[in-house]
């Protein structure tokens, strides 16, 4: 008898009674092929004609498909005579090939793959091993290697699977026969063909670690747990992480077979290896360097913390190298690769090469240290916590001379720990350590900024602000310059994420790009911190705990104060302790808002707008008390978060919200001098909500009537005091406040007062000022009175005004108001020839001004002190402070000429027209020259000189009436 056999194990061959028939024509091989796939079952004739002619059906495919299998006939049985073939036979629908599975190699590969795994699972090792060698043996090469149709090429690629499972097979039962000296070499050619194949790997460790190679072994784990990461973006699977944890921990369980049982494993230890050596030059962190060594120095347990990115590893690196104590060497243990906090003990006994052949790694390590001077640099801690933290506490207290300096994102909690932070990098100054950063590795990326232009750095110092200082952000934002320029890095910066997503192939995964770096934290967060860290995103600038209460509080049944503290120990948020306020970094703002949903962020942005509303509208009637302080300090700290909840508001159709937030906030717009911000706000919510309640909409006009006040802008005061007038009940002090100052805009503008209005108004204002019980009120008319009767002339009752608008402020603790009457006061003083009087009320009044902030009463203080010093003579000390409040005026944006324009020009002239010409320019300059505090100085020395003389200087006369003179006070400063 005769016999044919089929090859597909390398390229496709036919053995007839052993010897091989001449190769087939391509198209025969294909034909071939598509019926050795189903070897023994029918192939359909549609099946067949696609398999083989996938590309180009033939037109009629009956008689070619039967041309075609008649020549292969022929080939594969040539000794056949009259058409009774016996191989490929005609079987409805198509054709079959008749043979035994064992006469094709692919199908006895097969074969005995399974039966190997049946003698591997009976435990008959030599025989498995045996009969995969013998499966084995059967392949030449790739599958099919000589058909390259899409069938072909599926069904090489599962046989290619099934090949390596056998391979994978055969490794570990050599390492059960004890081979592995042996098959080190051929294990490792097996992973260079197959790296992610977890199951060769693996033995490859596994063969290492027998023949003593432990090193090599780790090794070749941590190549291919980078590799997965890479190519995958996945850990290595339990199995292997499990291995990895054996090697780590020398457990004699991966022993070979030994005859005589003991299952040791004989291994030198390693010497301790030495830091790694940096590519790249360290650059700034003098601070930081010369802190941490001290702190090394002192205690045996230091965690530098500090947020992803900030360069922990790089700073515990170099005060490693060079602010040690003498003869204390360093070894490095990284764990960000250790995923299993229980093998934390035998990374760091890898790493010391300290062998741990009972299973107990602490013990081990114990021992090992017990009498030696080591600092352990253990690395990123923050994923393995509780078990580092055990580790230090375990070793410290038992190895005298160890010292231990950790990097984490948070502290570790042993006792006696030092914590060193390690915050981002200056970027304050054009030579600031961030800047620093960025030009030296901007010229690494071969960037042209070896000399950088005034415009460079700026932009360079724009870059490195917006990145928050964070080492790792700069350094990714100057390797960008090897493909953008400046400006388009510069223009780009704010989509961080999207900017800075390629970061360098060979550092660890968790800091390749700047998103993975923050996510690694994130990552780590409890469902409670997690959630306070998204709610922590709509805060713009710093943030108090009951802020953090009102938006996150609703999501965090527990409350929110335990979840924060968690994120300030994590690094993720930063607490300011002067100011009891925390915040966080922009760069982890945007990553936390960015993980939001539309709904979501929508409800914790309301939520921090109401919370706003509420806060200043509590804190907006203190604000006229003895206990203002820390009123004002709030909303000081807060006006970043005033204007994002205003921006939120109007953008969402919150105008009431947005009219409570700004009418609330106008006092201290007024107070602070910022009064063009203040005004577009109040502008836009009054124009947005004409609908509010009369409180909140009163309110609002009053804030904006004096802003428009400081602003010079007299018919808005007027526009604004008379809708108040319109729509406010009799009881609210704000009515008061707008009758008033109704009446004095009508005497500005000279309008005629044939009814008496100004007086009706005035007195209807006092009034009501009385039926609302609000003391900050009266001490506010009662000032206004005395600006009326000096307006008047009746300077005598203008003092008399003034003493009980005093005595109301002083009693009420209303510091404005008090402040406010020295300015009047000293105003009547100049106009009765008192100068050196006015100038003592003036030195008293900048005094407690620029102490509360008030920058508005403070510049129109020192506006009224040139007329003082005019007064008394002292015309170059007169025109200085006009210098001064020239040049201030510029800086503050907020001009008290506007608002002061009769007096304050009547001063200007005099302070001017008393000084030589020649001697202008250099008194101007001088006064230029002075901050705020050096031109207050300036006004108390004057006040405590002697005066030599003082003459008057009376109020200007109306042209329309000579006898009366003109309204020229205002009415608050």
């Amino acid at each position: 008898m005769t016999c044919t056999t089929f090859r597909v194990l390398g390229s496709v061959e036919v053995l007839y009674d052993g010897v091989p028939l001449p190769t087939p024509p391509p198209r025969h091989r294909a034909v071939l092929a598509a019926l050795l796939v189903d070897a023994g079952r029918t192939v359909p004739l549609d099946v067949l004609v696609d398999r083989a002619w996938h590309e180009r059906p033939p037109g009629a495919e009956s008689a070619t498909v039967h041309a075609t299998v008649s020549k292969l006939r022929r080939a594969l049985e040539p000794d056949v005579r009259d058409g009774a073939w016996q191989v490929l036979r005609t079987q409805a629908p198509g054709y079959r090939l008749a043979v035994d599975p064992d006469d094709v190699d692919a199908s006895r590969f097969t074969h005995l793959l399974r039966r190997a795994r049946e003698l591997d699972a009976a435990d008959r090792v030599q025989e498995a091993r045996d009969t995969v060698g013998a499966a084995l043996a059967l392949w030449r090469g790739p599958a099919y290697a000589d058909v390259s149709a899409p069938f072909a090429v599926a069904e090489a690629e599962r046989l290619a699977e099934l090949r390596l499972s056998a391979l994978e097979l055969a490794a570990g039962l050599d390492l059960r026969l004890g081979c592995h000296h042996d098959v080190v070499d051929h294990l490792r050619a097996l992973v260079r063909e197959a790296p992610l194949r977890e199951g060769l790997r693996g033995s490859l460790m596994t063969a290492l670690f027998r023949c003593g190679r432990q090193a090599e072994a780790l090794q070749v784990y941590e190549e291919g747990r980078v590799l997965l990461a890479d190519e995958l973006g996945v850990d290595p699977g339990p199995e292997l992480q499990r291995l990895h944890g054996r090697v780590l921990r020398q457990d004699p369980g991966l022993a070979a077979p030994d005859p005589a049982g003991s299952g040791a494993v004989e291994q030198p230890p390693a010497a301790p290896p030495a830091l790694p050596v940096p590519l790249t030059g360290f650059v700034g962190r003098a601070d930081e360097l010369t802190a941490l060594g001290a702190a090394v120095a002192a205690q045996r347990l230091v965690t530098l913390v500090g947020p992803g990115g900030s360069g922990k590893t790089r700073l515990a690196l170099e005060a490693a190298r060079h602010r040690l104590p003498d003869g204390l060497p360093p070894v490095l243990v990284e764990l960000a690769g250790v995923g299993d906090p229980g093998l934390v003990a035998a990374e760091v006994a890898g790493a010391l090469g300290v062998g741990v052949s009972g299973g107990d790694p602490v013990g081990a390590l114990g021992a090992a240290l017990e009498q030696r001077r080591l600092l352990l640099l253990l690395d990123n801690c923050e994923h393995v916590l509780e078990a580092a933290a055990d580790l230090c506490l375990a070793l410290l207290t038992r190895c005298p001379g160890l010292r231990v300096l950790a990097t984490s994102r948070r502290p570790l909690g042993v006792p006696g720990e030092a914590v060193v932070p390690c915050g981002p990098m200056s970027t304050d100054t054009a030579d600031g350590d961030a800047v620093r950063l960025f030009l030296d590795r901007a010229r690494l990326a071969g960037a042209p900024v070896a000399e950088p232009s005034p415009t460079e750095l700026a932009l360079v110092r724009q870059v490195c602000g917006e990145l928050d200082g964070l080492p790792l952000a700069v350094e990714l934002a100057a390797a960008c310059l090897a493909t953008l320029p400046l400006g388009e890095v510069a223009a780009r910066v704010r989509d961080r994420f999207a900017l800075l997503s390629a970061g360098s192939r060979h550092a660890p995964a968790h800091q390749r790009t700047l998103a993975a770096t923050v996510q690694w934290s994130v990552d780590l967060l409890a469902p409670a911190e997690l959630t306070v860290f998204a709610a922590c995103s709509v805060f713009a600038g710093g943030f108090a705990p009951d802020a953090v209460e009102a938006v996150a509080g609703p999501d965090v049944p527990g409350g929110t104060i335990g979840p924060l503290r968690a994120l300030v120990a994590a690094s993720l948020v930063e607490l300011d302790h002067g100011r009891a306020r925390y915040r966080m970094l922009e760069t982890l703002r945007q990553y936390a808002d960015g993980d939001l949903d539309a709904g979501t962020r929508r409800r914790l942005r309301d939520r921090h707008a109401e919370f706003l509303a509420d806060l200043t509208e509590a804190i907006e009637p203190t604000l006229r008390t003895r206990d203002a302080a820390p009123g004002w300090a709030r909303l000081d700290a807060d006006q970043h978060n005033v204007r994002a909840a205003l921006e939120h508001c109007l953008d969402t159709g919150r105008t009431t919200t947005a009219l409570r937030i700004a009418g609330s906030v106008g006092w201290w717009w007024y107070r602070r001098g910022h009064v063009q911000e203040g005004r577009r706000w109040l502008a836009a919510a009054l124009d947005a909500d004409t609908g509010a309640p009369a409180a909140v909409r009163v309110r609002a006009l009053i804030g904006d009537a004096l802003l428009a006040y400081l602003a010079g802008d007299v018919p808005a005061i007027g526009a604004r005091t008379g809708e108040v007038v319109a729509i406010a009940p009799e009881d609210d002090g704000h009515l008061a406040l707008a009758l008033v100052l109704r009446g004095f805009v009508r005497a500005l503008l000279g309008e005629p007062d044939a009814a008496d209005q100004i007086a009706l108004d005035t007195a209807r204002g006092i009034a009501v000022a009385e039926r609302s019980g609000l003391g900050w009120v009266r001490a506010e008319l009662a000032m206004t009175l005395g600006q009326f009767a000096r307006a008047a002339g009746d300077r005598d009752g203008a003092l008399e005004h003034l003493a009980r608008a005093e005595q109301i402020a002083e009693d009420l603790g209303h510091s404005w108001a008090w402040s406010s009457v020295q300015w009047v006061r000293a105003k009547v003083l100049v106009d009765m020839g008192h100068g050196d009087l006015a100038l003592a009320a003036l030195s008293k009044m900048v005094e407690r001004t620029v102490r509360e902030g008030d920058t508005t009463g403070t510049l129109a203080g020192l506006l009224a002190a040139v007329g003082a010093a005019a007064a008394t003579g002292r015309a170059r000390d007169a025109v200085v402070l006009l210098g001064a409040v020239q040049s201030l005026s510029r800086r503050v944006g907020y001009d008290p000429l506007r608002m002061d324009p009769v007096d304050g020009q009547r001063y200007v002239e005099a302070a001017r027209g008393a000084l030589a010409p020649g001697e202008h320019a250099p008194a101007t300059a001088e006064g230029a020259a002075l901050d705020l505090a050096g031109a207050c100085a300036h006004v108390h020395e004057l006040a405590a000189r002697p005066v030599t003389r003082t003459s008057a200087m009376p109020a200007p006369r109306d042209p329309a009436d000579p006898v009366r003179p003109r309204s020229s006070a205002p009415v608050r400063p």
